[in-house]
């Protein structure tokens, strides 16, 4: 995919990300695990899978080797499902919000599929459903432990009424934002500007996550440290085959 880009200079970006990278530690010296997570991110521009996910975002209902299930399946067979959609709601105008929204949701559902198909090296039936979403309620309540097999509670409808009222702290956003330029770069790079709808799924999932964090840590605002394992959370998510935790 970079062949298609060769006006891009990869190793003057990835210079470029280091310093950008550089001066996050140095704001936010003080956030666990930070500098694990942008040598992660940094690694991006390098992931033969995240390549492989984007490629597998891009094709739609191929994916699946099922018709697509029902609105009314999905919502008697996953409970997910029916918390989000009856009380995640999709404003009529703008769906670029800081508020949690039902495209949240999507997007981090999305992307569970998106990285079991490219594990899995075929297209997915509906047993892959009920694997993804025991790996969603696993991500949202235990994030980067998701892969661990320990006892958890799944969210239930009251998580996702905190999740619609949750806030965002100044300094969360903050960082949040500037990791994002990093990871934007690198998409740009990787693809160019037809990555634009991937990079808005991966935003919208990011969010979604450190959202989850916070609701468990039982705060009603994300922090800089929330911002933090969700993207721990996503990392270990693309090189999980998921297939192999259940």
């Amino acid at each position: 995919m970079l062949d298609e880009y060769i006006d891009w200079d990869i190793d003057e970006e990835k210079e470029k990300n280091k310093k950008n990278a550089e001066k996050i530690l140095k704001e936010f010296s003080d956030v666990e695990d930070l500098r694990e997570v942008l040598d992660g991110v940094q690694s991006l521009i390098d992931s033969e899978i995240y390549d492989k996910v984007y490629e597998a975002s891009n094709l739609g209902e191929e994916i699946g080797n099922f018709s697509a299930p029902s609105v009314e399946y999905l919502l008697e067979r996953y409970r997910q499902d029916r918390y989000a959609s009856s009380v995640l709601k999709n404003p009529t105008l703008n769906l670029f919000t800081d508020n949690i929204i039902f495209s949240h949701y999507l997007a981090t559902w999305g992307t569970i599929g998106f990285v079991n198909y490219v594990y899995k090296g075929s297209k997915l039936s509906l047993n892959d459903l009920d694997l993804q979403h025991t790996v969603l309620e696993r991500l949202m309540s235990l994030l980067d432990d998701f892969d661990k097999p320990v006892n958890f509670q799944p969210p239930d409808e009251d998580f996702y009424k905190k999740l619609k009222d949750i806030e965002w702290d100044k300094q969360g956003k903050k960082l949040y934002k500037k990791i994002l330029v990093i990871i934007r770069d690198i998409t740009l790079v990787r693809w160019g500007t037809k990555s634009s709808t991937f990079g808005n799924g991966e935003h919208r999932l990011l969010t979604f996550l450190a959202a989850c964090n916070a609701i468990n840590q039982g705060k009603d605002k994300i922090l800089a440290e929330d911002v933090v394992v969700a993207h721990k959370a996503h990392l270990k998510l693309l090189n999980t085959d998921i297939s192999k935790l259940m």
